[in-house]
């Protein structure tokens, strides 16, 4: 396995910056790491790395060396995966990257079936920037991500997309010109929270409102939206991206829970997606097939 070990000495130079910062991580000295280093580069006669007068980069061969080395790593990660579930241990890793899009509650869900039929699946979820995503996929720093209405470049593998429409949370006794609609002008005047203002949902409601040349007060825009909503001390609108559970429509306590027009806001594509490289582990299959249930639309 020493192959194995170089490329993961590699990996976390790359993601460090130096020599030095990745032997603290992978608790070697900084000189047996760069010994280790020179030994590869003699074996594959080139230089993986410049030599920098702070820190290192990948030289032009070794981005080609890095790139090889993350889809070996995957593999070996989805071989001990397969061979592990064979022994009946259902054991491995999973990773799963998401926009802010969303309130989590049909994720958590998600991730306890899966650990139903996976108890040794060791699972994380990190929230990730939607202009960020495609690193983390191909650093293997996440297996997937479900995102709202992506950038797709090549190199990414589509597993599943499904079209949701908004949800807004209104106060109770506050009037709507539309009945279980809410529309753009309804916002005329009114405080709103939403999700962060660099996600695809804050800016949808931003641009609308622009383009409706309405009043609005963005009294609050970041995470745990339904916290912030219950403990308002004002009438506020929230608008959120929402997947609910089955059979357990998501609701809160003194709001009425409204869907936001399409035609003034647009479509939003939620996709799960992954590196085409890589490949799935049979624990990312199961989510995808967890996923897709509840997400319906269409999988890829």
């Amino acid at each position: 396995m020493k192959h194995l070990q170089s490329f993961r000495y590699v990996k976390a130079i790359v993601e460090q910056g130096s020599i030095r910062a990745a032997a603290e991580t992978l608790t070697l000295s900084a000189s047996a790491l760069n010994r280790h280093i020179q030994s590869l580069e003699e074996d594959l006669g080139t230089r993986v790395f410049e030599r920098l007068t702070k820190g290192v980069r990948l030289s032009a061969e070794g981005e080609i060396f890095f790139t090889y080395a993350l889809q070996q790593l995957a593999g070996f990660d989805r071989l001990q995966s397969q061979i592990e579930n064979i022994k009946g241990l259902n054991v491995g890793s999973l990773k799963i990257g998401i926009t802010e899009d969303f309130h989590l509650g049909f994720l958590q869900k998600i991730m306890a079936d899966l650990q139903r039929d996976n108890v040794n699946c060791d699972l994380s979820v990190t929230t990730v920037p939607r202009d960020g995503f495609y690193q983390k996929l191909e650093n293997r720093d996440i297996d997937m991500i479900l995102a709202v209405n992506p950038n797709i470049r090549r190199g990414l593998h589509v597993l599943h997309a499904a079209d949701i429409s908004l949800t807004a949370f209104v106060p109770n006794g506050m009037p709507i010109a539309t009945d279980g609609v809410l529309n753009v002008y309804d916002l005329q005047g009114m405080r709103l929270a939403t999700p962060p203002a660099s996600t695809e949902v804050a800016q949808r409601i931003t641009a609308a409102v622009e383009r409706s040349k309405i009043e609005a007060l963005y009294h609050y825009s970041g995470p745990d939206l339904f916290d912030f909503l219950e403990y308002a001390f004002s009438p506020v609108i929230g608008i959120t991206m929402l997947i609910d559970l089955h059979n357990r429509p998501t609701q809160i306590s003194g709001y009425k829970r409204l869907k936001v027009a399409d035609r003034e806001v647009g479509n939003c594509t939620v996709s799960l997606i992954s590196f085409e490289s890589y490949g799935l582990s049979l624990a990312a299959h199961s989510f995808q097939n967890l996923a897709s249930a509840y997400l319906g639309g269409t999988e890829k």
